[in-house]
This record gives C-alpha cells, structure tokens and sequence, in this order.
C-alpha cells in the first residue's frame, strides 16, 4: 500500500509539472513525430479584422512552423464557427466577407486542409427585394466529406420561407440538396396544441459518417394575438436518400435541447428538463444520464466515440462517459483552455495561456495518472487552435 502511494504521488507530480510554462526550469517538448493543427491567428490590432488568418500549425520536437491557409476567419471564434472531419473544413464566415452592399448577408465556405483553397458555399435564392443568407453556427462536415448548413431567405412573414432550411452541399458534384420542409412533420405529432401552427430547425444539428442521415431537433410554434408563442420542441432524424423524417427520443422528450453526438455517430446527447440523455439513433434505445457539467460540447472536437472533454475552471479536464455514465478527472497546472480529442480519441489537447506566453499541451492518455506534456510555444497571435481529424 506504501509503495502504490509512492508511485501515485510521483505520478501526480510528472502531471503537473510537465506542462507549467511559470517554471523557472526548461521546457521540454517530446521528441516524436510531426503533429498538425489548424490555428486561428488575429490580426496585427489582435481583432478578427483583415489581416486574421487561419493556418496550418506543424510542431515537431517542439518546434512550430505556421503555413498559412487563407485569409479567412469566422464570424465569432473556431469553437463556434468551424468544423473539420477528414481534413475537409466548413466555416462560417465573418461578416467582413458579405457581398459588398448586402450588410445583413453571411456566407459561408469549405476548404481542404490540404492546400487552403476556399469556395463559398451555395445559398438558396432569394426573392425579389431579399437577400439570402447562410445560417452561422449550424456548419458541419461528415466524414464522407458533404457539408451541411442552415440557408434561407430573407423575409417579414413566417408563413414564407424566411425559416432556414437545411441543405446538404457536396463540393466535389456541387450538389445540393435540400431537406424537406419539417412544418408538416412537426406539427403531426400528439403534443400539437389547437394554435400550433409550424415548425423549424433548431441551430444544433449533425450528420452521420456516411451523409445520408442528419439528427437535430425541430421547435415548434404559431402566432396568437399577434405574438409568436413557442410550444415544444422534439428530436427528429432526416435521411436525404428517401426524405423522410422520423422522431427520437422517447415520448416525453418534448421540450429538448441537442448537445453533442459521440465520434462514431451512434449517440445523439441532449436534454429534456431536467434531464440529460443519450439516444442510440439506430435502435432509439434512450438511458438517462446522472454525470452532469461540462462547457462548449457543441464542437464535435470535444468528443471521441464515448465521451466529450471539458476544460474546467478548477484547472481540471472533466471526461463526460455518456456511454458508461461516468465523470473522469485530469489534472492541470493551469486553466486548460479549448481541451479537445486527439483524432484517435485517446489523448487530449489543450492550450494554457500565462505571464510568459501561449502554450499548446497533451496528455500522454485519458488515465488519472496521465503524463501532461507542453507540445510547443505558440506565436503571441495564435488565438485558438483545432485538432484536425
């Protein structure tokens, strides 16, 4: 018993030394191969303003060499308006990209990793006298390399169209395909009340591996009175092969917000006050969940096939099992900031920022004992980075 304390304790102290930039001793980076990131890098004033950029970070022995992408950069920050699945990314894009003369318009755009090159991505038409527009925050990219997004056209009245609908883009036929209104869907349902009139997508959505299915939640709602009144909310799965949607989650889920689905597709995390679920959306096998916090679970960089990581306030990394229901703690020297899965889900990366500069870190796996290294110090502009997966 002596002995194991022994080891715990000296394992407790290689994780918090190991990546504490306040140190007066070196710093020293593993020796290994070549790793990449995406990182998003501001401008000479530090503002997302001409002259940001996102960039391709390489690190090796501890050594950062930035290659630029493109000049793009998001409406808000990565974590809110970026994602990347199979080196293919979609992005949302800051309103500095509009189309000269339309202020209220946002576009967005997919690139490869690969060399950067960019194009917009295609809106749905607009009507004579509006503007159309691609819905920032709802980016995604399955694995099969389709894009999916929230578009729509600009008008006064909900009977129109002015509700975004979903549409899945894939860059290399430029096809476009556009999901079936869900009003007929939503409204078809027990919980439909004598003034509930339509419905609409929700901002938080995601795609299988393959494209075919999208998994979300649709809101519903009608107007009494002249006033917008919100009635209930349920989680819907869409498959663009035959256009059909069908309900998850179980009868009681009416009132749900989406959270994060797992790496592998299979298990859609959401909530239906008070409280928090998985759904299988194969089997729509429900198990309602005890652990509880976390922040920024969104992103599916937070996840791996079981769980999704969370920097913490208390210099911890929280691992959320919503597979086995269990809350896993690691150990920081500092704040952990933008904590997200490697692409094999075993090792996690987070950025700690201090009085001497910017630095990127790892842990060695996903264990208590877990070895925490400093990867590199990272460029004074370097405002966030993303695992590229």
């Amino acid at each position: 018993m002596r002995s194991f304390l022994i080891v715990s304790l000296f394992a407790s102290m290689l994780m918090l030394t190991s990546c504490t930039p306040d140190d007066d001793q070196d710093i020293k980076p593993p020796a290994g191969t070549e790793e990449q990131f995406m990182v998003l890098q501001l401008s000479d004033n530090n503002k997302l303003e001409m002259g940001a950029q996102l960039s391709l970070l390489k690190v090796k022995n501890g050594e950062p060499t930035y290659k630029t992408l493109n000049g793009l950069y998001p409406v808000t920050n990565l974590r809110s308006n970026v994602e990347i699945n199979n080196n293919v990314a979609i992005i949302g894009l800051h309103t500095d990209f509009n189309v000269p003369g339309t202020n209220r318009q946002t576009n967005g755009a997919w690139f490869n990793i690969a060399d950067g090159a960019y194009e917009n991505l295609p809106l749905l038409p607009a009507g004579q006298g509006r503007y159309s527009y691609f819905l920032a925050g709802t980016e995604k990219v399955s694995k099969s390399g389709h894009v999916f997004y929230l578009s729509a056209s600009n008008v006064a009245d909900y009977h129109d169209q002015y509700r975004a609908s979903l549409v899945r883009y894939n860059p290399k036929t430029r096809k476009l395909d556009t999901a079936l209104d869900p009003a007929s869907f939503a409204v078809n349902q027990p919980e439909k009340g004598w003034d509930t009139e339509t419905g609409q997508f929700t901002k938080v959505f995601y795609p299988s591996s393959d494209g075919r299915y999208v998994y979300g939640a649709i809101e519903t709602f009608g107007v009494n009175g002249g006033s917008i009144h919100w009635d209930y909310k349920i989680l819907f799965k869409y498959d663009f092969d035959l256009n059909v949607y069908t309900r998850l989650g179980g009868t009681e889920d009416n009132n749900v917000f989406v959270l994060g689905i797992t790496s592998d597709g299979n298990s859609l995390f959401y909530q239906n006050a008070p409280d928090r679920k998985v759904v299988n959306v194969n089997s729509n096998t429900i198990n309602k969940l005890t652990i509880s916090g976390g922040q920024g679970y969104a992103n599916t960089s937070r996840w791996n096939s079981f769980s999704y990581c969370s920097g913490e306030t208390n210099n911890t990394i929280g691992i959320y099992n919503i597979v086995s229901d269990v809350k896993q703690i690691l150990k920081t020297s500092s704040y952990p900031e933008y904590a997200q899965f490697s692409a094999d889900g075993k090792k996690i990366y987070f950025m700690i920022e201090s009085s001497k500069g910017k630095y990127l870190c790892r842990t060695s796996d996903l264990t208590s004992g877990t070895v925490i290294d400093t990867l590199c110090t990272l460029s004074s502009n370097v405002n966030e980075f993303m695992v590229i997966k």
